[in-house]
């Protein structure tokens, strides 16, 4: 192995690898912290139904600037790769294709731009959950990663995507050039789009963003038997379609003890929601559970 390469892997795995903060926060409604407490998992949704979908755009536009820039010099049979990297990124079937599942986490645990986001009509809140706990007994088939939002370091785990895919092809002489787009398509599919989804663009850089995102595709409707009841799939309804989430069963194993304080959303009965949330914390045996009053002057009412 090259060192360019190694040095290459070291980008990804550093991306993939790091220690999360104390606290982790989840922003939901009334409905989701009903749910994630009393059945004991986080939802990890299609990454094609996230709220806004101009980031991974954004995300998508570094990858397509750095495979332009590796044309420049490369030989025949790295510029097809090239172009399967480019088909891939703007062929919408390709995209369609690829299921990733995420569930989104902040490092702020009383943030204007998450009540807003995710509070709703009624009172929103903030799960406060200890993030290395969340690491350790987190289903093997997803991870837990941080947003990127500085550019610079953006451009290099783009830099490394690609010399990633390229890297894990084989020669052409091998497995001749019809094999070689498959693999280059069904590779790069999920490497691209998996990373894509960890760059932001820096103007969300407030929200100080964790996401917890399948390892790799999966299947729907068809966990292996392994999985038992820790991960099981399912749709709940959105605006306009079917919206597809994976249940992670997040919290069985350490019976809620990862949860350690709730953040209230600003809401015009503070107090009484406040109080009717600690009564429901004391009746699931969240006794030292935390709780919280924001103090943001925000008023969705």
């Amino acid at each position: 192995m090259t060192e360019a390469i190694k040095y290459q892997q070291s980008i990804l795995n550093d991306a993939l690898s790091r220690t999360p903060p104390e606290t982790l926060y989840h922003y939901t409604d009334q409905d989701g912290l009903l749910g994630i407490i009393r059945e004991k998992e986080i939802w990890a949704s299609h990454h094609q139904c996230l709220n806004d979908t101009r980031e991974f755009v954004h995300a998508k536009s570094l990858i397509r600037l750095e495979v332009d820039k590796r044309r420049v010099g490369s030989d025949s049979d790295s510029i097809e790769l090239l172009d399967g990297m480019q088909a891939t990124l703007d062929g919408p079937i390709g995209n369609e294709e690829v299921n990733l599942y995420v569930a989104s986490f902040s490092e702020v645990g009383d943030s204007l731009s998450q009540w807003r986001a995710y509070g709703g009509q009624t009172a929103g809140f903030a799960l406060g959950f200890k993030g290395a706990e969340i690491k350790r007994i987190l289903h093997p088939k997803f991870n837990i990663v941080p947003c990127i939002y500085e550019l610079e370091e953006q451009q290099k785990v783009a830099k490394a995507v690609v010399a990633e895919v390229l890297g894990m092809t084989h020669p052409f002489d091998l497995v001749g050039a019809a094999n070689q787009r498959i693999e280059i398509e069904m590779f790069s599919r999920f490497v691209l789009h998996a990373f894509a989804l960890i760059m932001k663009d820096q103007k969300f850089e407030d929200e100080k963003e964790w996401r917890i995102i399948s390892r790799h595709p999966l299947m729907e409707g068809l966990p292996s038997d392994s999985d038992g009841d820790m991960l099981r799939f399912d749709c709940r309804a959105g605006k306009s379609m079917l919206i597809p989430f994976w249940k992670i069963k997040l919290l069985e194993q350490c019976r809620l003890s990862a949860l350690q304080e709730v953040y209230v959303g600003p809401n015009p009965n503070m107090e009484q929601s406040s109080r009717s949330l600690r009564s429901f914390l004391r009746s699931q045996n969240l006794l030292s559970c935390i709780v919280r009053e924001s103090k943001v002057p925000y008023r969705n009412w």
